[in-house]
């Protein structure tokens, strides 16, 4: 798998194998990275949302049946956020497992 890896695109010229693996790992640990940040940036923003709404309605500037309202409203609708962000990310990883393991 390794020397596939590293001979895939310069196969004829062992001095650039370094530089591809390099490539290769950038790669490979770049796209889990990045999708981990985003996930808890979703769900951060989902959190903080739903504390502002929370504060607000505490604070007497919204009825209280007004505030119930509003924080009932955006947890069914981070509920269905968190779902909908669990089938993508799902979905994402099948797609990169199956990209890994196909053979050309």
């Amino acid at each position: 798998m390794v020397v596939e890896l590293m001979t895939t695109p310069f196969g004829k010229f062992p001095l650039l194998w370094p530089a591809n693996l390099l490539m290769n790992i950038v790669e490979y640990l770049s796209k889990p990275l990045s999708h981990s940040l985003r996930l808890y940036g979703n769900i951060y923003a989902g959190e903080i949302i739903f504390l502002l709404l929370g504060l607000w309605a505490a604070t007497g500037l919204a009825g209280t049946i007004f505030g119930g309202v509003l924080n009932l409203g955006w947890a069914i609708f981070h509920i269905l956020i968190v779902t909908l962000q669990a089938f993508i990310f799902m979905m994402l990883t099948v797609v990169y497992l199956s990209m890994a393991e196909e053979h050309h």
